[in-house]
C-alpha cells in the first residue's frame, strides 16, 4: 500500500511537473510568436504607409539676365542650401557671363569678373555643389540678337528672341558661346551637365534661308537641337546636356530617334497645381535616359511681382512631389525615379522685361521648398489626401520658422515676417512698409483726379476753391518726398546683394509710376494756380 501510494505520488509530481512545462512552453511560444507578428505586422505597415522620395539631384537656379547678385553674398547662402539639402546650382549667365573675343559684346559691360568668378565656382565645388551652366541657344536668345551686330541673324527682323539655326554664322556664335562657358568651368571641374535651353522658341521656320529647307517646324527645332547638342559632345564627351522640354510635348515621337541618347528633358510646370500629361511622359520615359522635373519658387507670379505668392510656391512643389514620389509607368511595378528637380528662379520673364522678385526677398519661398523636398525624400507616413495646409502646419511650420530665425510660428495663410531676422528680411519688411504708402497714395491720387474734372471745367469760368487746391499741392509734395524717402532707403539696403548698376535700375523701375503720377497731377495743378481773378456768374461755357 505504501508502494503504491509513493508510486501515485511521484507520478503526481511528474505530471505537475510536465503540466507546468508545457505551460511555460506555450506562453514562451505565444508570447515570441505574438511579438515576431506585431513586428512583421509594424513593418509591413510601415512599408505600405512610409513612402521615401528618390530624386537625386536637387537643383537651384541662379537666373542672373540683368540683374546679377553679388557673387560675395552668394557665398553666404551656400552654408544654408548644404543644409536643406540642394546638390547643385543651375547658372544662367545670359549676359553676365564675361565673354571674349568676337563675342565679348553679348556681355553687359557690368557682367562678373573671371576672377571673382571662379573664386566662388571653387567654394561651391569644395561645398560639394554640382555646378549646371545654362546656355540658351535658340530662343530666349535677346542678349545675343538685340545687338547691331547680330541683329542679321534673327529669325523674324523685328523680333531679337529667336536665333535663325540655317544660318551657318548662328551656330558659330553659339559655338563660341558653348566653348567659352565649357572651358572655363573644365579649368576648374569637369563639367557634368550643361543646360541648352531651347525653350518657348516663338518664331521659328520664318526666314527665307529656313523656309527654303522645307522642312516641317518640327524638323528645324529637333535638327537644332542635334546640332547643339553634338557641338556640346565635341567640346565635352562626358557632359550629359539637359533641355527644357516643352518644345518637345507636341512633336511625335517617331521624330525624336537621332537625339534621344543625347540629350535628358526637364519637364516644367509652376502652376499650384501641377498638370502632368502622362502621355509626353511616357514618350520621355520610352526616349531618353533620364527625366527631370522643374518647379519655380519665385518669377512665376506676375511679370513685374515684388514677392513670390509663397502659398502658390508652395502648392506648385508639393503637388510636383505628389505627382513623382510614387510614379508609375503602365507595366511597370517599380515607381520610376526621376533624375532631378530644378526650383527656378526667374529674375525676369525674358531679357526684355523689367526685373520681378528679387532673391534675397524671396528666401522664405526657397527655403520652405527646399524643406518639403528634404522632407518627401527623408519619407513620409500616410500624405496621399492630405491637404497641403494641414502638411505645412505638421511637417513644416516649425523648421521652416527656425530657418527665417522667426520669434513667432509663421503662418501661412497670413504670411508675416515682422518678427523674423533672416537676411533679406529687412529689404522684405521695407517693401511691405512701401506697398501700404504707396497704395494710399494711388487711391488719394485717384480722388485728386476726380478734383482735377471738377477744376477743369470750372476753369472755364475761372471758378476754383484755391484752399482745396493748396492743400492738394501739399499732400502731392509730402508724397513726393516719401517717395524720395523710400526710394533712397531701398537703394541703400540693396547695396550688399547687387550692384550700383542693377540698384539704379531696379528703384527707378519700382518708384517710377508712382513718381510721374504725383508730377503730372502736381503739373496740372500749378497750372490752374495762376488764376488770381474771377467772373461774375451767370457763366458762359464751351
Amino acid at each position: 500500500m505504501r508502494l503504491v501510494t509513493k508510486r501515485l505520488s511521484v507520478k503526481i509530481k511528474y505530471l505537475l511537473i510536465t503540466g507546468i512545462l508545457i505551460s511555460i512552453y506555450v506562453i514562451v511560444s505565444y508570447n515570441l510568436f505574438e511579438d515576431m507578428f506585431t513586428k512583421n505586422s509594424k513593418d509591413d505597415i510601415g512599408m505600405r504607409n512610409i513612402s521615401y522620395l528618390k530624386l537625386p539631384n536637387v537643383i537651384v537656379h541662379l537666373d542672373f539676365k540683368g540683374s546679377p547678385p553679388k557673387l560675395s553674398y552668394l557665398k553666404t547662402l551656400l552654408p544654408k542650401f548644404q543644409e536643406l539639402g540642394v546638390t547643385g546650382l543651375l547658372m544662367e549667365y545670359e549676359d553676365m557671363f564675361p565673354y571674349n573675343g568676337r563675342i565679348a559684346n553679348i556681355s553687359a559691360k557690368n557682367c562678373y569678373e573671371k576672377s571673382k568668378l571662379k573664386e566662388f565656382l571653387k567654394l561651391a565645388i569644395q561645398l560639394g555643389f554640382d555646378i549646371i551652366p545654362l546656355v540658351q541657344t535658340f530662343g530666349h536668345m535677346e542678349h545675343v540678337l538685340k545687338l547691331a551686330e547680330f541683329q542679321h541673324l534673327r529669325e523674324i527682323p523685328s523680333y531679337p528672341d529667336s536665333i535663325c539655326p540655317s544660318n551657318s554664322e548662328s551656330q558659330m556664335i553659339i559655338k563660341r558661346m558653348l566653348e567659352q562657358i565649357i572651358k572655363f568651368h573644365e579649368k576648374i571641374f569637369p563639367v557634368k551637365y550643361l543646360h541648352i535651353g531651347c525653350d518657348e522658341v516663338f518664331n521659328i521656320n520664318k526666314c527665307q534661308r529656313c523656309l527654303k529647307r522645307n522642312l516641317p517646324n518640327t524638323e528645324i527645332y529637333l535638327s537644332q537641337v542635334q546640332v547643339v547638342a553634338d557641338l556640346v559632345k565635341t567640346i565635352s564627351p562626358n557632359t550629359t546636356v539637359l533641355i527644357w522640354d516643352d518644345m518637345f510635348r507636341g512633336i511625335p515621337i517617331n521624330t525624336w530617334e537621332r537625339i534621344k541618347h543625347q540629350v535628358e528633358p526637364v519637364y516644367w510646370d509652376y502652376g499650384p497645381s501641377v498638370r502632368v500629361s502622362h502621355v509626353n511622359m511616357r514618350k520621355y520615359y520610352k526616349k531618353f535616359k533620364n527625366i527631370w522635373i522643374a518647379s519655380s519658387f519665385k518669377g512665376a507670379d506676375g511679370r513685374a511681382a515684388t514677392y513670390p505668392n509663397i502659398k502658390k510656391r508652395l502648392w506648385n512643389n508639393f503637388s510636383w512631389m505628389n505627382k513623382i514620389r510614387d510614379y508609375k509607368f503602365g507595366g511597370e511595378n517599380e515607381a520610376y525615379s526621376f533624375q532631378g528637380i530644378i526650383l527656378t528662379g526667374w529674375s525676369r520673364y525674358n531679357h526684355m522685361e523689367p526685373p520681378c522678385e528679387l532673391l534675397p526677398i524671396s528666401l522664405p519661398s526657397l527655403f520652405l521648398n527646399l524643406l518639403l523636398i528634404k522632407k518627401f525624400k527623408e519619407g513620409l507616413e500616410n500624405v496621399e489626401n492630405v491637404d497641403v495646409i494641414d502638411f505645412y502646419m505638421t511637417y513644416l511650420r516649425d523648421e521652416f520658422s527656425g530657418h527665417l530665425h522667426c520669434s513667432h510660428l509663421i503662418n501661412i495663410d497670413y504670411f508675416d515676417t515682422n518678427q523674423c531676422y533672416f537676411d533679406g528680411n529687412e529689404l522684405y519688411q521695407l517693401f511691405v512698409s512701401w506697398d501700404l504708402i504707396n497704395t494710399n497714395i494711388l487711391n488719394s491720387i485717384n480722388e485728386i483726379d476726380s478734383d482735377l474734372f471738377a477744376v477743369d471745367f470750372y476753369s472755364q469760368s475761372h471758378n476754383i476753391n484755391m484752399i482745396k487746391l493748396r492743400q492738394n499741392k501739399e499732400w502731392l509734395y509730402q508724397s513726393l518726398n516719401e517717395v524720395v524717402y523710400y526710394k533712397n532707403k531701398i537703394m541703400t539696403i540693396l547695396n550688399p546683394y547687387y550692384d550700383d548698376y542693377f540698384i539704379e535700375e531696379y528703384s527707378n523701375f519700382k518708384f517710377y509710376k508712382t513718381k510721374a503720377l504725383l508730377h503730372d497731377v502736381l503739373r496740372a495743378l500749378n497750372n490752374v494756380s495762376k488764376v488770381k481773378t474771377w467772373t461774375r456768374r451767370p457763366y458762359k461755357y464751351n
